[in-house]
């Protein structure tokens, strides 16, 4: 009966020890491997704003999948289609890299900071956004649009208010006292 004692009481301070380990801290690797995947992912639309992916280059390789997918569509309405998924491709890219910069400002962060994680995220893509299209208005064959900006930058707003949404769901929510 006393080894049995002895056991449960050796389980309790077990217990004890490992609620007063504080949680694991982040490696410099792996804040450095979430940082490098906002830097790749922000070289990938660089590159997508860069001449060589403006409309006219991209329409040989888009348009006969369009018509495969949508049949024989007047031009007009074909053109409409296909600047739609230019401007949804503008979206999703920032949403990715607003994705990337939300993890990476809190695998970075000392403490679980979400706000703070949201707002990085948000004035990367605003930047990125802003100086990609500036590029483009000096460029010969692409033009930079205010627009552009604006979906870019939608696209990080709705990513972000999607996490922070994601965020309070998952966040464990504080005891109910109750007084007896």
């Amino acid at each position: 009966m006393n080894d049995s004692r002895r056991e449960q009481d050796e389980l309790r301070s077990d217990r004890n020890e490992s609620a007063d380990v504080s949680p694991p801290t982040v490696t410099t690797r792996r804040k450095l491997i979430a940082w490098a995947w906002v830097v790749g992912w922000a070289l990938v639309i660089w590159t997508f704003g860069g001449d060589s992916f403006s409309l006219t280059e991209t329409n040989d390789m888009i348009i006969p999948w369009l018509d495969w997918l949508t049949g024989d569509l007047d031009y007009r309405t074909r053109y409409k289609i296909y600047v739609g998924i230019r401007k949804s491709a503008h979206f999703i890219e920032y949403a990715i890299l607003a994705l990337l910069t939300f993890r990476a400002s809190l695998i970075a962060a000392s403490r679980n900071q979400i706000a703070t994680a949201g707002w990085v995220a948000l004035f990367i893509v605003m930047t990125l956004a802003s100086a990609d299209e500036a590029r483009q208005a000096f460029s010969d064959v692409r033009t930079g649009s205010p627009y552009d900006v604006l979906i870019d930058i939608a696209g990080g707003l709705v990513m972000v208010l999607g996490l922070l949404v994601i965020s309070r769901r998952l966040r464990p929510s504080d005891p109910v006292e109750t007084s007896a």
